[in-house]
């Protein structure tokens, strides 16, 4: 009798082990799925740091549908000179631009959001008048152009965009002032329309 009492107690000590090591396995498992990894983090940092480099590569933004081509259209020359003055006779460009403080360094980021894909350039203003910072760059049409930075010691920059077809400027944004202020003041990201 005394045996059965001590086979039937490890019994029970050995099913409540099984369910306890059954239950820390599945809460493991469960938060494994639900809770992002600190090298999923790390990954997603670099895979954004990659997408802010800039390039002349057709830039898409995540979870949208490659395109059936992704081969930007040839490459002409601009053959003219950007214009250097507020007052020009380009067409009205329409478009926005997004503001992202990066945490690490106190950079401010900003990207233009264009009507239609084409070729463009960027220009900032400076000491009264527009100088581009860069010039002939593929933007899809989806996503963001990445156009440049404001470092940690500066406190606002003023930018637009041309758009160029057929190696001549044809229409341009209005301009954007980038305030470091409101950008902070919005948490870190600001739309500008």
């Amino acid at each position: 009798m005394k045996s059965m009492k001590k086979i039937l107690k490890n019994k029970i000590v050995l099913m409540f082990a099984a369910a306890l090591v059954a239950g820390f396995g599945g809460t493991v498992l469960y938060l494994s799925k639900t809770v992002p990894s600190t090298k999923n983090d790390n990954q997603k940092n670099n895979v954004s740091t990659q997408n802010n480099q800039k390039n002349t590569n057709p830039q898409t933004e995540k979870g949208n549908l490659p395109a059936a081509n992704q081969t930007p259209p040839p490459k002409t020359s601009v053959q003219e000179q950007a214009p250097n003055s507020t007052s020009t006779n380009l067409a009205v460009l329409n478009g926005f631009v997004t503001a992202t403080k990066s945490s690490q360094d106190g950079s401010i980021s900003f990207s233009f959001y264009l009507e239609g894909s084409g070729y463009y350039s960027i220009q900032e203003e400076q000491s009264g008048s527009w100088q581009t910072t860069e010039n002939n760059i593929y933007y899809r049409g989806t996503g963001g152009l990445d156009a440049g930075s404001i470092p940690a010691g500066q406190s606002s920059v003023t930018v637009r965009a041309l758009k160029i077809e057929n190696g001549k400027y044809t229409a341009v944004t209005k301009a954007f002032t980038i305030q470091r202020s409101e950008v902070e003041a919005a948490g870190g990201v600001k739309t500008y329309n």
